[in-house]
């Protein structure tokens, strides 16, 4: 699988020279779960990029790595975010975006560049992401800032959006995992003031941190998209 990334990398990645620095980086990845973790991942021999994902949110949990990356130019979750996207070029295992991913893949009329940016926004990762991070620095609803627990979430949903769309970082907002949960299923959106509209159907709502007080500071470009989060997603 090491030689299918690194050569994945040399046909496909034309601004990289040295494809073995980020397939050797996945192998010190899964170094660093062996012997600083106790834990035997071995990245090389999972297929699933949702996994891989995981894997990727659990390695930055931890201070040591989280530091490395930053102090080391992002090398370590360049290197994955270009191993989900081989895997996600690469899989054959059905979902309901594997129609789109291919589409993305076959258009002639997008740079490799822009076929990266597009495939890892569908699960919140690259460029989209730190594109968020940049525009809302903490979670868009609590303002915890620590990125790592962090999910970048499309508001106009990424098989709903055009390519465009896909990337565009006014289509995001940065969530925790429990408001990411009840955004992207409709119980929760904002008007066009920022003001937090609850679906009926969402019960004790205290519970899992929500009232009706919560405002976030939308931004211009947010508007057209919570206007579709209303109209098709939001659970009136």
């Amino acid at each position: 699988m090491k030689t299918k990334f690194d050569n994945w990398i040399k046909e496909n990645k034309d601004s990289i020279s040295k494809s073995e620095k980020y397939s050797n980086t996945i192998t010190t990845i899964s170094n660093h779960f062996k012997n600083s973790l106790g834990k035997e991942i071995d990245l090389y021999e999972i297929t699933n990029s949702e996994e891989v994902l995981k894997i990727r949110d659990e390695y930055f949990s931890y201070d040591e790595f989280y530091i490395k990356n930053k102090t080391g130019n992002r090398m370590y979750s360049r290197s994955l975010d270009l191993y989900i996207e081989f895997l996600e070029m690469h899989r054959n295992q059905l979902d309901n975006s594997l129609d789109e991913i291919d589409e993305i893949k076959n258009n002639n009329n997008l740079s490799k560049l822009e076929k990266e940016s597009i495939i890892l926004s569908r699960i919140g990762q690259g460029k989209f992401r730190d594109d968020l991070i940049n525009l809302w620095n903490a979670c868009s609803i609590s303002g915890y800032e620590d990125v790592r627990f962090l999910i970048a979430s499309h508001i106009k949903p990424w098989k709903m959006s055009d390519n465009l769309e896909k990337v565009d970082k006014f289509n995001g907002l940065l969530l925790l995992p429990t408001y990411d949960k009840l955004f992207d299923l409709g119980f929760i959106t904002f008007d066009k003031n920022g003001l937090i509209k609850i679906s009926n159907q969402l019960k004790d709502i205290e519970k899992i941190g929500v009232n009706e007080n919560i405002k976030i500071k939308i931004k211009n470009g947010n508007h057209k998209y919570l206007e579709f989060h209303y109209d098709y997603i939001f659970k009136k």
